[in-house]
């Protein structure tokens, strides 16, 4: 579990793909990226260690769920030295027909 630091250093972006979804982030020199995923406002879950950009995040996870993502850089010591910006998917709206 993290907490946030102030300030992102960069952008984190999310795309819904058919395989799942895919992040695309900065690799920072000298860090290592870790992918923390939360679902409902629960608690951040660490999804990937030393992950690579893009990612493909391939776990099944219910129409009605909206998850949120966030990268954070870290030292060789494990120490988060920075974060992205949360990401989620954009919202969906019912279509509605006339």
């Amino acid at each position: 579990m993290f907490t946030p630091i102030q300030g992102p250093i960069a952008a984190l972006q999310l795309h819904l793909v058919p395989a799942g979804r895919r992040l695309d982030f900065e690799i920072v020199p000298g860090c290592f990226a870790y992918v923390y995923r939360r679902q409902h406002q629960q608690a951040w879950q660490c999804v990937a260690r030393n992950a690579c950009s893009p990612y493909f995040d391939h776990t099944p996870i219910s129409r009605d769920s909206q998850p949120e993502y966030v990268v954070c850089y870290c030292d060789a010591a494990g120490t988060i030295k920075a974060a992205t910006s949360i990401a989620a998917p954009p919202a969906t709206t019912p279509q509605h027909t006339a």
